[in-house]
């Protein structure tokens, strides 16, 4: 068994090389597009009432057009809001990108003093980010731990979004590590408990 070290070291290792390929990706927003209409043919997106959405920074697979369609839609949608370093986040209904600010990490957040936190979770579905995945739902983050503790907490059905080309053969995992449930890339929609539906 790898030790604790090991781990770090290879997630460490891993995230270096995926941030550099994350930038030479072609097409960008033609992909974002393709796997926002991937994402929105989804039931579970259509058959949820609240969708929790990252709101996606540079070299994310942008969020906005997701966003949009969603409110537009009559969806509540959910904004994630870090409440401290140690990995807390919890999420605040928007209504438009106006309910936005530039927060910690130079990420978009809810304002929350404007916002209502999300306290109910019934018939909700969360989209994750990732710098990349592999084909069994492990997804690699940015090592805060903030949508792992979340659905530690939360059991919902998860979405990761990732380009085609930065789903890896493996991503080193440990016992904290959450998968995500479906992972949606411009070419296809991967299920992970039932095949693969192109």
């Amino acid at each position: 068994m790898k030790s604790e070290a090991k781990f770090s070291a290879d997630k460490k290792e891993l995230r270096s090389y995926i941030k550099i390929k994350r930038k030479s990706v072609e097409n960008k927003a033609e992909k974002d597009s393709l796997v926002a209409q991937n994402l929105l043919s989804l039931d579970e997106i259509k058959k949820a009432d609240t969708v929790l959405c990252y709101i996606s920074l540079d070299d994310e697979i942008c969020t906005d057009e997701i966003v949009r369609v969603l409110l537009d839609s009559g969806k509540r949608v959910g904004a994630p809001y870090c409440v401290d370093n140690n990995g807390n986040m919890d999420f605040y209904y928007i209504t438009d990108f106006d309910d936005l600010r530039i927060q910690s990490f130079g990420v978009r957040e809810p304002v929350i003093e404007k916002c209502k936190k999300v306290t109910s979770f019934d018939n909700t579905i969360i989209i994750l980010p990732g710098l990349c995945f592999d084909s069994n739902g492990n997804r690699l983050g940015y090592g805060k731990g903030y949508y792992d503790r979340f659905l530690q907490i939360h059991s919902l059905i998860s979405v990761g979004l990732c380009y085609n080309s930065l789903i890896v053969k493996k991503v080193p995992t440990d016992m904290y590590d959450k998968k995500a449930d479906i992972i949606v890339t411009e070419n296809d929609i991967i299920r992970i408990n039932g095949g693969k539906n192109g």
